[in-house]
């Protein structure tokens, strides 16, 4: 088993950041991550036979990261899943149980920074499950990683910025981008409380207009509060009804228009990846605007586990500029917990850091406040709707399991399997909770979320035998 001082999972903004002030700090660092390359969904990087002669500063900035990442001493573990975080051997340790190439089956470890990161929100409709409908956080690997279109003619659905970028991409891309709908409406009344966030996030506002510069330059329609309410087709989808949205989400039947299509891009803003946190019974809070539930921290990123911090998307929804901000000061924090910085340096970090954290974090409250999806829209599903493909349980099996008793989504789970497939809950966990909520008159903080326990990813079932051997061998 190796032994190390601290252990990052996850290398997207949050845990490169984390893994470098850490590893420059003294402490010997092990990252590791699910994809080929590290860089997250952020920055993440084109596979080897794609060349872009292409620069921005949003490539420079990660080229910059990257290089730092290459001349440190840290050890990077790609295409490596954790599928089980454990008591270590030596008190106050943890061990984690790892899979993939070059990777050691197993690592003890100190400390723990969590920077998994989220994933995209969906939201059932009839159609949904159909080929052609995809999220936007697919349609853009498509576009800028693969150089492979969704569609010839798309419609785009959701919330927030994402959505925004994704049009734009399409455009750029080659694709006749039909409609946007942004669920969301009256934005500018909304937003006026919020303009002093916006103060200082020129960045994000340059990235803004040009993206709005490219949907007018191509006469893109785009409608606020409105939705994609259904997708129909065959063997794919062949065309899509969007329809305008009351105050609660809930579609106006008289608004209804259908146009053929043959891609649907879905977007409903991000849900935090907390699974590994729910396996190690971290403390979480419910905060909508966040994403959810996340886990309940301290100002060092500390969780409520001793040793385990938890940085970016996977602690609440707020961006990679928040991410990298998180990520130094974890990665500080772990550095002072494992003896290699003193209070009072790290204080002089961790202070300049702070004040742009509360930066982030205001603009960050503005986006939760202004594009969390209206409760109505998750109405759509009719009963005979998929909800949880993975199991193909329907909405109609999800209301009997309700009629029987069931009061949380664990309950529903065991009733139906809904959560059990390959995903482990983590398209359709956020589903079950509304529709439960919405059923039983309950809020979503009730209905909680899906218990979990190891192996968090499927894998073959001799590593998790080989792994209970090394475990039980005296």
């Amino acid at each position: 088993m190796d032994e190390v001082e601290l252990v990052v999972v996850g290398a997207g903004p949050a845990g490169i950041e984390s893994a470098l002030i850490a590893s420059q700090a003294g402490v010997e660092v092990i990252l590791i991550d699910t994809s080929p390359k590290p860089g997250g969904q952020y920055f993440k990087q084109l596979p080897e036979p794609f060349k872009s002669d292409d620069r921005s500063d949003h490539q420079d900035k990660a080229q910059r990261l990257f290089q730092r990442l290459g001349s440190s001493s840290i050890r990077v573990f790609n295409d490596t899943l954790v599928w089980g975080i454990f008591e270590g051997t030596k008190p106050g340790s943890w061990c984690l149980a790892l899979y993939g190439p070059g990777a050691p089956q197993r690592v003890n470890s100190r400390a723990i920074v969590l920077a998994t990161g989220a994933f995209d929100c969906s939201i059932p409709f009839p159609g949904w499950d159909l080929p052609g409908v995809i999220t936007a956080g697919a349609a853009l690997t498509m576009v800028k990683n693969q150089r492979v279109l969704p569609g010839k003619r798309v419609v785009l659905s959701g919330t927030g910025p994402l959505l925004f970028a994704s049009a734009a991409l399409l455009v750029q891309a080659g694709a006749e981008v039909v409609g946007v709908c942004e669920s969301s409406a009256n934005l500018l009344r909304r937003g006026l409380p919020y303009l002093p966030a916006v103060w200082g996030q020129w960045g994000r506002m340059r990235e803004g207009m040009g993206y709005i510069k490219t949907l007018a330059s191509h006469r893109v329609p785009y409608r606020f509060g409105w939705a994609v309410t259904s997708a129909g087709g065959g063997n794919r989808v062949s065309e899509a009804t969007m329809a305008k949205l009351d105050r609660n989400g809930i579609p106006i039947p008289q608004s209804q228009v259908t146009r053929a299509v043959d891609s649907v891009v879905v977007g409903y803003s991000l849900v935090p990846a907390t699974e590994l946190c729910r396996l190690l019974d971290c403390d979480l809070v419910f905060e909508p605007g966040r994403g959810g539930f996340i886990p309940r921290r301290d100002e060092e990123m500390e969780t409520s586990c001793s040793g385990i911090y938890a940085v970016g998307d996977c602690a609440g929804i707020g961006g990679a500029e928040m991410a990298l901000i998180e990520g130094r000061i974890a990665g500080t924090s772990a550095a002072v917990r494992l003896g290699h910085l003193t209070k009072r340096s790290a204080y002089e970090v961790t202070s300049r850091e702070r004040i742009a954290l509360r930066r982030e974090q205001r603009f960050a409250k503005l986006l939760g406040d202004l594009f969390s999806p209206p409760a109505g829209l998750f109405t759509l599903a009719e009963t005979d709707t998929m909800i949880c493909r993975c199991e193909q349980v329907t909405l109609r099996q999800i209301r009997e399991a309700i009629s029987y008793g069931a009061q949380t989504v664990g309950d529903v789970k065991n009733l139906v399997r809904t959560g059990m497939g390959n995903c482990q809950g983590r398209t359709c966990g956020s589903m079950v909770a509304q529709i439960l909520a919405a059923e039983s008159g309950r809020t979503l903080e009730d209905v909680r979320y899906f218990n979990i326990r190891p192996p968090l990813h499927p894998l073959p079932l001799e590593v998790v035998e080989e792994h209970q051997k090394e475990v039980h061998t005296p």
